[in-house]
């Protein structure tokens, strides 16, 4: 039975293709949770013509992550904390905190996106990844500075 996909389905596919699946699946699985609907020929052209709109905001979106990658990439943020007498940081600075400030200096960075190598625990210039996906990747310098 063909079936156009309502949703990204896990081993099946992507929102808006046409699959060729097991009847009793379709009735039975796909159908009564709205995962996807039989194809018709009204249909699959519909389908058709919303995969290449999503396609084209895709590469839309690709192309505003490259720029962003390239702005942001070397550029250093200061985060003021408490610290002890030698350097020490009393909590070490997580992704959630230095995504804040990212996002403080108006970058649009999601916290999943950052990797942090190590645990920042002290004071100093600290190198931090943040990885955009498809092997695109910038490097930015935290500096941490005491309050």
């Amino acid at each position: 039975m063909l079936v156009i996909l309502l949703e990204d389905i896990k081993k099946l596919g992507k929102k808006n293709e046409i699959k060729k699946v097991n009847a009793g699946y379709a009735v039975n699985f796909l159908f009564p949770k709205k995962l996807a609907v039989k194809a018709t020929k009204e249909l699959i052209e519909k389908a058709e013509k919303q995969k290449l709109i999503d396609e084209e905001k895709e590469k839309e979106k690709a192309i505003e992550t490259k720029k962003l990658a390239k702005k942001i990439q070397g550029k250093r943020f200061i985060l003021k904390v408490k610290a002890g007498e030698e350097g020490q940081l009393f909590s070490a600075i997580s992704q959630k905190t230095i995504a804040e400030k990212i996002k403080e200096n108006g970058f649009d960075v999601d916290l999943k996106q950052i990797v942090i190598n190590e645990p920042i625990k002290k004071i100093g210039e600290h190198k931090v990844s943040i990885n955009f996906g498809e092997d695109l990747k910038s490097i930015v310098n935290i500096v941490i500075n005491k309050e």
